[in-house]
């Protein structure tokens, strides 16, 4: 019976289910907040046989992948509370799924140890009881993981599709990744030129047009909608504003458009932080804001290349601002120290130096790593060097953790023994 616990990922990692729920149903607000009643909303918009209101009055704020798993929840008018406990099922469904790729790749013992890290990955916990898209992102992350490292095991054409399938649906749920999936279609149409072993960039470009394929429907709806080809959303322009700020005390964090200073951390932003925001940017915002939809996200990315063009230089600080605020959640504008800083350094530098290490190895023995590795790599720098481009936080570092797990866990398994004691030495060196 213990064996069969044991090798049953199901059963071992059972108790953090329960764990999981048990702290949403104790953390869960009992009313809606910041972007939860989006994503009902634009739930219940599905279940109506739409997504956005018309133009110009466009409304196209982020994907349709979250708001697709809600509309069964939508569709039964079930409690609010339903919601974020679908959060538990995800997380838990995201342990075993990298789990399972990592007991492909390395040992078994690894393989538990790493999966048991991302169980106990408290920063992602805020996001439990939350009707928001960080924990199913993180969810398809390490499906997609499993999924492509089945593909390259076997090259069965089930998980081709599957891993296309995922990266597309992950895509739909962040649209950032359409940026990714570009980039990423480029890198590979350039390594089958230049690259020897073609079959591996061959598959690679086949579950990347997978993808394509997948989110090929909303894009063909977005151009009904705006006329444009290609077009993701219309949160991008205001996002690309704020990070192209040139005023030296702001550093690339998103603002409301109100221009108050209310977004986290709270409760720790400064009392003159409203007064400068209004000074350095009410007059620009005042006037795109009378405009609406994907003209109003147009004005937003005119004044942001605008910026970016007057001040390149303090562009560059801010992308570094933001690489900074993925890993350490630190710094935001206008925004006092506060104590869980201490711990955001703690845990982003353990990460960050681990993925230095992991990047020696990796560059070192280049030739050695599995094609599967290299490939799920290239999706998540390309996703991390891109997301540092606009508006960027801990949380959209944190869905990405399965990746920096697995490719750390890999190389921890190929290096040889390491011992923390000593090597014998004789007793007569003179030093007792």
């Amino acid at each position: 019976m213990n064996i069969k616990f044991k090798r049953n990922p199901f059963l071992l990692f059972l108790p953090f289910l329960l764990y999981y729920v048990y702290y949403i149903l104790k953390h869960k607000w009992p009313v809606l907040y910041g972007d939860e009643p989006r994503y009902i909303s634009f739930a219940v918009n599905l279940l109506h046989g739409f997504y956005s209101p018309p133009a110009p009055v466009i409304n196209l704020w982020n994907g349709p992948g979250y708001p697709i798993a809600l509309m069964p929840f939508a569709a039964l008018h079930l409690p609010i509370i339903f919601y974020p406990l679908l959060n538990a099922l995800f997380y838990y469904l995201s342990i075993i799924f990298l789990y399972k790729a990592l007991t492909c790749v390395a040992r078994e013992q690894i393989a538990r140890f790493f999966a048991i890290i991302w169980a106990f990955y408290f920063n992602i916990y805020t996001y439990l009881p939350a009707i928001l898209t960080e924990i199913f992102s993180a969810f398809l992350i390490a499906a997609f993981i499993y999924s492509v490292v089945l593909f390259y095991n076997g090259c069965r054409f089930k998980h081709l599709v599957l891993s296309g399938f995922l990266l597309g649906f992950l895509t739909l749920t962040k649209i950032i990744f359409g940026y990714v999936l570009l980039s990423s279609l480029l890198v590979c149409l350039i390594l089958l030129v230049l690259g020897k072993v073609k079959k591996n960039y061959q598959n690679s470009l086949y579950i990347i047009l997978i993808a394509f394929i997948t989110t090929a429907p909303y894009l063909l709806y977005t151009y009904n909608l705006t006329g444009r080809f290609f077009y993701w959303g219309n949160s991008g322009g205001m996002s690309l504003y704020w990070m192209s700020t040139p005023d030296n005390l702001e550093y690339g964090d998103w603002k409301l458009p109100s221009l108050t200073n209310l977004l986290s951390p709270q409760p720790f932003n400064t009392t003159e932080g409203d007064s400068l925001l209004k000074a350095n940017h009410s007059a620009e915002i005042a006037s795109i804001l009378k405009h609406e939809g994907a003209e109003q996200d147009d004005l937003f990315k005119k004044a942001a290349i605008r910026n970016i063009r007057a001040t390149p230089k303090k562009f560059i600080k801010n992308y570094f601002y933001n690489l900074s605020r993925m890993l350490f959640d630190f710094p935001y504008s206008y925004s006092y120290q506060i104590p869980q800083t201490i711990i955001n350094i703690l845990t982003g530098s353990l990460v960050f130096w681990a993925s230095v290490v992991a990047l020696m190895l990796s560059v070192i023995n280049r030739r050695r790593i599995a094609y599967a590795i290299k490939f799920i790599m290239l999706i998540f720098v390309l996703y991390f060097l891109i997301s540092g481009l606009v508006s960027a936080y801990a949380r959209q570092f944190d869905v990405m953790m399965p990746v920096v797990l697995f490719w750390i866990a890999y190389m921890a398994d190929k290096l040889p023994k390491i011992s923390l004691r000593f090597a014998a030495e004789p007793v007569e060196n003179g030093l007792g």
